[in-house]
């Protein structure tokens, strides 16, 4: 039976908490070392990344976290015939995970996202008006539209710019993700000590700014994906 992989952890505990994975199947460790790899059985040699199948990968390794692993994350979708074939494919991935766990061990990722207020604009559908007159009318305001939403973005950014200055003494490394998914205007990722996780929410939800329009968000802690994400094999 194919085999994934949610990631390499290291810390005190010995087993995994009894939780279910992908497709509610059980989570079950094999021992590395003084590391151990948290895996589930997969139904068939194919994983299709669906949004749920995401969310309960990234369950699995928060319920890690919480539990005090340091934990490198393995990016979703690859399987394993068997599990010697992930332990020979993480034998050959050794010194990446090394790596990934010398930056990881003792921190978490924290996400500082900027949102709008209120529901984002609605873009007018194109052939709504009719006539001269009330087509320049409709173009008018798609123009207006537009520059509302370039002024959004540039508060966001603003905003997250603020912050990155303000919670720079608090994380050890940054990532400013591309083109976040609607509706995050903004987002920032920073590698955390956990000690310093309380203080950074506590900074993070402090920051003020002037545009009503836009608001902060904070997620985590988390697996460290912008900093750590291995591809075993």
């Amino acid at each position: 039976m194919a085999v994934h992989l949610y990631g390499v952890l290291e810390g005190p505990a010995s087993s995994a908490l009894s939780i279910a994975g992908l497709d509610g199947r059980p989570v079950r460790v094999l021992p590395l070392g003084d590391r151990h790899a948290w895996v589930s059985d997969a139904a068939s040699v194919r994983l299709e990344a669906t949004p749920k199948r995401i969310r309960e990968h990234d369950a699995v390794l928060r319920a890690a976290i919480e539990t005090g692993y340091s934990v490198v994350p393995s990016l979703f979708g690859r399987l394993h015939a068997d599990d010697r074939s992930l332990l020979a494919a993480l034998e050959r991935s050794a010194e990446a995970v090394d790596t990934a766990m010398e930056l990881v061990r003792g921190r978490v990722e924290m996400s500082f996202l900027v949102v709008p207020s209120g529901p984002p604009p609605v873009m007018e559908q194109a052939g709504s008006a009719e006539g001269e007159g009330a087509g320049r009318e409709h173009l008018r305001r798609i123009r207006k539209q537009i520059q509302a939403e370039r002024i959004l973005l540039a508060s966001a950014a603003e905003l997250a710019q603020s912050a990155s200055r303000s919670l720079g003494e608090l994380f050890v490394a940054e990532r400013v993700v591309e083109n976040p998914m609607s509706p995050i205007l903004a987002a920032l990722a920073h590698l955390v000590s956990r000690d310093n996780v309380a203080r950074y929410l506590r900074t993070a939800k402090s920051q003020v700014y002037a545009d009503s329009a836009v608001r902060i968000a904070v997620r985590g802690p988390g697996a460290a994906y912008s900093f750590a994400a291995v591809q075993v094999g």
